[in-house]
């Protein structure tokens, strides 16, 4: 009997088992796999938002010197619109120099970031779009500037016609770059209304400042048509739309900052007064588009350009103010998605190593007292199996000891009296307050 007790023990040490400890963390790990892939979800919609404000930064950095040119060749124009003296070489002489620089830094930001906004060479012959590329309009301008002579009028208009079509150019490489970088589908109201300043109404500003000027010069020149006048005045009234356009788009931008991510500590107060400096600048110039419509004779060519010079520069700076706005807004957006995701992350791990805690501390909570069971019978299967070898002893000589018997009945009493509590303290283990079905049942059975 002893050695088929050993046999089935041996065989049931040999088979594969698993702790209860092991068990519980598995069970816990099957249930806060959901809760990994839910982290794992809200970090995956967050990194696309975080690269996508990223490129429209990269888009805002690239325009920035788009819009220099831009300016710079404005200048070009106007000066070949107004100029007619011995001074003129020499300030387009200063033009070049300034609009080599301008020219020079598209040339390096469309470098730096010509694989995420599709600006590479490749890229725009692809969309047939080769002659858009920075060192294609610098060349141009090369030839434009070399080439260009301005000595008659009829000289000077076909030049400014070229300038014209140049800027026009460099304005489409600014609207292609809108769409590539995304600043177009801009998703918050308040960096959404500064892109429309930046990417659309300041853009359509300086070609109605480029098509107004050189209106304005055919008049004051003389040279004007009843048609130079219709137009300008046309041109004119949709110049106070685009301004009118401007300066609702940032009150909205402003309305809708603190809805977005966080008020913005410096839209406000940076983006109004600029926005003041550059509606003065533009009020000074549509008074003197009225002059030249009025009276074109009283208008001094050279007070023209100036007031064309001045509107090209406050457009620019508060173009710069605005975008830079436009990268705080953007550098919030980052922040607080980086944060949103840092969060979830955060909280997810958090509650993962709070149940692997909880299910360490239950499963010891279930084993120490199996392993105080499997003390208290272990020495109990050793006792029994001795008992049982002396009862066959016993049983088998010639004249049984009573005294001897009646020592292994109580060993074997005491044995089984400490099986039970072993079972009941199991039992309360295991059923907890169900063990009430099984202890008077155990009870009943010691009382017999």
């Amino acid at each position: 009997m002893s050695h088929s007790t050993q046999n089935a023990a041996s065989g049931a040490s040999n088979r594969a088992t698993t702790s209860v400890s092991t068990k519980i963390l598995l069970i816990v790990s099957i249930f806060s796999l959901p809760i990994g892939v839910l982290a794992y979800l809200l970090a995956a919609n967050y990194t696309p938002q975080i690269e996508t404000a990223r490129v429209e930064i990269s888009g805002n950095a690239f325009q920035r010197p788009l819009m220099r040119v831009v300016s710079e060749l404005m200048k070009n124009k106007t000066l070949i619109d107004t100029c007619d003296g011995q001074d003129c070489e020499k300030l387009r002489s200063e033009r070049r120099t300034a609009t080599r620089a301008a020219f020079d830094e598209a040339a390096k930001q469309g470098t730096d970031h010509a694989a995420e906004l599709k600006i590479g060479d490749d890229d725009l012959a692809q969309k047939h779009l080769a002659d858009l590329s920075v060192h294609s309009l610098q060349k141009q301008w090369q030839a434009l500037d070399t080439d260009g002579a301005v000595a008659t009028a009829a000289e000077r208009g076909a030049v400014s016609s070229r300038y014209g079509n140049l800027i026009g150019q460099v304005r489409q490489l600014a609207g292609y770059v809108g769409n590539t970088s995304t600043l177009i589908l801009d998703p918050d109201l308040d960096s959404y209304y500064v892109v429309d300043v930046t990417l659309l109404a300041m853009p359509e500003v300086t070609a109605r400042i480029e098509r107004t000027s050189g209106l304005a010069s055919s008049l004051v020149n003389g040279g004007g048509a009843p048609v130079d006048r219709a137009a300008l005045e046309n041109e004119s009234k949709l110049l106070d739309q685009d301004l009118a356009r401007i300066a609702a788009s940032n009150q909205t931008s402003f309305d809708a900052d603190a809805d977005s991510h966080g008020t913005s500590p410096t839209l406000v107060s940076s983006l109004r007064p600029a926005l003041g400096r550059y509606q003065s600048a533009m009020n000074n110039y549509r008074r003197t588009l009225d002059d030249s419509l009025k009276e074109p004779s009283v208008v001094n060519a050279s007070a023209l350009a100036s007031a064309t010079n001045q509107a090209n520069s406050a457009s620019l700076e508060y173009w710069n103010v605005a975008a830079g706005e436009l990268d705080q807004l953007l550098q919030a957006r980052i922040g607080d998605f980086q944060t949103s995701r840092a969060e979830a992350l955060g909280a997810s791990g958090f509650v993962v190593l709070l149940a692997a805690f909880v299910a360490f501390a239950l499963g010891r909570s279930i084993t120490r007292p199996l392993q105080s069971l499997v003390q208290n019978l272990g020495p109990g299967a050793t006792l029994l199996a001795s008992s049982v070898e002396r009862i066959a002893e016993t049983s088998q000589s010639a004249i049984p000891d009573p005294e001897i018997a009646a020592i292994i009945c109580e060993e074997l009493n005491a044995h089984a009296d400490n099986m039970r509590s072993a079972v009941m303290e199991l039992a309360r283990h295991v059923e907890g307050s169900g063990a009430n079905r099984v202890t008077p049942q155990l009870a009943g059975a010691s009382k017999e």
